[in-house]
Protein backbone atom coordinates (compact mmCIF):
# COMPACT_ATOMS: atom_id res chain seq x y z
CA UNK A 1 0.00 0.00 0.00
CA UNK A 2 1.32 3.19 -0.58
CA UNK A 3 1.84 5.82 2.50
CA UNK A 4 -1.11 7.64 3.19
CA UNK A 5 -0.55 10.93 4.99
CA UNK A 6 -3.43 12.35 7.33
CA UNK A 7 -3.70 15.36 9.96
CA UNK A 8 -6.80 14.54 11.09
CA UNK A 9 -5.15 13.61 15.26
CA UNK A 10 -8.42 12.29 16.13
CA UNK A 11 -8.46 9.19 13.86
CA UNK A 12 -7.98 6.38 15.45
CA UNK A 13 -6.05 5.72 12.02
CA UNK A 14 -3.37 8.70 12.71
CA UNK A 15 -0.10 7.79 14.04
CA UNK A 16 2.78 10.37 14.62
CA UNK A 17 4.29 11.97 11.89
CA UNK A 18 0.90 12.54 10.08
CA UNK A 19 0.71 8.57 8.42
CA UNK A 20 -2.44 6.82 8.48
CA UNK A 21 -2.84 3.28 9.38
CA UNK A 22 -5.80 2.34 7.96
CA UNK A 23 -6.68 -0.54 5.00
CA UNK A 24 -8.92 1.46 2.95
CA UNK A 25 -9.22 5.05 2.10
CA UNK A 26 -12.81 6.55 0.86
CA UNK A 27 -12.44 9.82 -0.86
CA UNK A 28 -15.61 11.92 -1.89
CA UNK A 29 -16.11 15.76 -3.51
CA UNK A 30 -16.78 18.24 -0.87
CA UNK A 31 -20.35 18.05 -2.01
CA UNK A 32 -21.33 14.18 -1.41
CA UNK A 33 -21.13 15.22 1.80
CA UNK A 34 -19.71 11.71 2.94
CA UNK A 35 -21.50 8.92 3.05
CA UNK A 36 -23.96 7.22 5.95
CA UNK A 37 -22.19 4.01 8.27
CA UNK A 38 -24.50 1.85 6.98
CA UNK A 39 -23.78 2.21 3.47
CA UNK A 40 -21.66 -0.39 0.88
CA UNK A 41 -18.48 1.18 0.03
CA UNK A 42 -18.75 -0.24 -3.40
CA UNK A 43 -22.28 0.89 -3.88
CA UNK A 44 -21.56 4.63 -3.30
CA UNK A 45 -21.81 6.51 -6.86
CA UNK A 46 -19.17 8.60 -8.05
CA UNK A 47 -18.34 12.17 -6.97
CA UNK A 48 -16.52 14.34 -9.72
CA UNK A 49 -14.97 17.20 -8.20
CA UNK A 50 -12.88 19.85 -11.00
CA UNK A 51 -10.41 20.36 -8.93
CA UNK A 52 -8.09 19.11 -5.60
CA UNK A 53 -10.33 22.82 -4.02
CA UNK A 54 -13.10 20.75 -4.30
CA UNK A 55 -12.06 17.52 -2.34
CA UNK A 56 -10.03 17.12 0.86
CA UNK A 57 -7.55 15.03 -0.79
CA UNK A 58 -4.31 17.11 -1.30
CA UNK A 59 -3.45 14.78 -4.20
CA UNK A 60 -6.14 14.82 -6.61
CA UNK A 61 -5.27 15.31 -10.13
CA UNK A 62 -8.18 15.78 -12.28
CA UNK A 63 -8.03 13.35 -14.99
CA UNK A 64 -8.46 14.49 -18.83
CA UNK A 65 -10.01 11.84 -20.59
CA UNK A 66 -8.63 11.81 -24.08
Amino acid sequence: MPEVYCTVNTCQYYQPGNKCTANKIVIQSDNAGGHSSGEQLSQLSVTPAESNDATCCQTFIKYNQA
